[in-house]
């Protein structure tokens, strides 16, 4: 419903991604996140799937990031850094 209205889609997958296969193809969806403490990886780390021409349009852009670190990791997941 929201891809028929141009509304980019995201899930947050943190409580499904340790314990289910994930498969964001057939999810179809346009972003996926997860905090990566879920998988026993350290505080602060986190996933950000996203599909290659939306990650291609937030190049050069100001992202309103929480903390320094999730900033970090968005650039570094969208080819920025």
């Amino acid at each position: 419903m929201a891809h028929a209205q141009g509304v980019p889609v995201l899930v947050d997958g943190a409580q499904s991604a340790p314990h289910l296969p994930i498969n964001v193809r057939a999810m179809d969806c346009d972003f996926f996140v997860f905090s990566g403490h879920k998988i026993f990886a350290p505080t602060g780390i986190g996933i950000l799937y996203g599909k290659a021409a939306l990650l291609e349009k937030m190049k050069g852009k100001v992202l309103p990031c929480s903390t320094e670190i999730f900033c970090l990791q968005l650039f570094v997941m969208s080819g920025r850094i």
